[in-house]
């Protein structure tokens, strides 16, 4: 199950990184069922769905102290990230289908030479909250679950320093559900007390 969302995951940060395509939901292969059964919360909509991934990714923020942002930190040459992007659910009902929620997220602020700790940090905060890893996670590529089915996943794109992104997506909702008046922030950092 989450190797699927980690690859419908990369997949998407591909095309959000690329040309902000709306991508589907389905695990892309030539042999794979195309219109697998996905979980679709019949009571989430985009704008729940969208506030849900910010609170989540707050929370990271206080707990971790590390921020998030569309514009990398200095010395990353990554371009910035497109604000976040609904994607159906499915490859044959891409119009009036499921569709869900994907935010892409630059992580900022890990001092020089500390990505790998700082990627074991967010790992390991998720999981004390009950989140489950992927078992097939690699050292470039780390997928976790909610138990209300959001999803992210940390990757290192091995280019040093700066180079680590989350990519996060809800739960599929009714195309009913569609429409956020929220805007998505830019940056995302530590709330002082």
């Amino acid at each position: 199950m989450m190797m699927r969302i980690l690859r419908k995951g990369l997949a998407a940060s591909a095309i959000i990184a690329i040309a902000l395509v709306p991508v589907s939901c389905t695990h892309e292969t030539a042999d794979a069922n195309k219109n697998e059964e996905k979980f679709v919360s019949q009571t989430l909509t985009e704008e729940a769905a969208h506030q849900q991934i910010i609170s989540y990714l707050q929370k990271t923020a206080d707990e971790t102290g590390v921020g998030f942002s569309l514009t990398p930190d200095q010395g990353n040459n990554g371009s910035a990230l497109q604000p976040a992007l609904r994607a159906p659910c499915y490859a044959g009902d891409q119009e009036r289908g499921p569709h869900q929620v994907q935010m892409r997220y630059w992580v900022v602020g890990i001092p020089a030479g500390q990505l790998s700790h700082y990627k074991s940090l967010l790992q390991d905060t998720w999981t004390s909250w009950g989140w489950k890893l992927d078992p097939e996670a690699t050292p470039k590529l780390t997928g976790v679950g909610t138990p209300d089915h959001y999803s992210f996943i940390l990757q290192d794109a091995g280019k040093g320093d700066g180079w680590l992104s989350v990519t996060a997506a809800s739960p599929c909702f009714p195309f009913e559900g569609l429409g956020s008046t929220t805007p998505q922030p830019s940056e995302i950092h530590r709330r002082t007390s």
